[in-house]
């Protein structure tokens, strides 16, 4: 499966749930977890202060884990937008613990998991993806089309 930007949310999200249906729990948490990342990164990217290539050269290619993306979100949404990442995921706790299936899996702390125990999970990682989305939308940008670009000034 492949994420591209002509893709909407929900279908997008209906795909990742038929890997669940299809007894395929390990995969669906990944997916999910995948899906929260483009989204988050698309998110700061078009949402930022920056011009977009420094947001892809300086923060997002050090950006890994949900407290770095709550930093560069900090970094460069906040200041313009108003609200934090922790804000805009208003159920960020139970998001941040049902994301760390996400590591268990990866790291080989467990090599499966229940269908019940991934679907709760996924469901909340997905909501998070949904309410970066609506809260991009919020501010006029779609993530799931052509994002804006800011250039650097150009030196005289």
């Amino acid at each position: 499966m492949s994420f591209l930007v002509d893709d909407t949310q929900p279908d997008r999200h209906d795909r990742i749930r038929l890997f669940l249906a299809n007894r395929e729990n390990v995969i669906a948490v990944l997916l999910a977890a995948a899906d929260f990342e483009w989204t988050v990164r698309r998110a700061i990217l078009a949402l930022g202060t920056s011009p977009n290539a420094d947001i892809r050269s300086k923060v997002l290619s050090r950006c890994s884990g949900l407290e770095k993306y709550k930093e560069a979100w900090t970094r460069e949404v906040k200041q313009q937008r108003g609200k934090c990442l922790k804000e805009v995921v208003s159920n960020w706790d139970e998001f941040k613990e049902a994301y760390k299936l996400r590591h268990t899996l990866v790291h080989g702390v467990a090599g499966t998991t229940g269908r019940d125990y991934a679907e709760v999970r996924i469901n909340r990682i997905l909501a998070a993806s949904a309410a970066v989305c609506a809260y991009s939308l919020d501010q006029g940008i779609d993530l799931y089309s052509r994002l804006p670009v800011r250039q650097r000034p150009r030196k005289k």
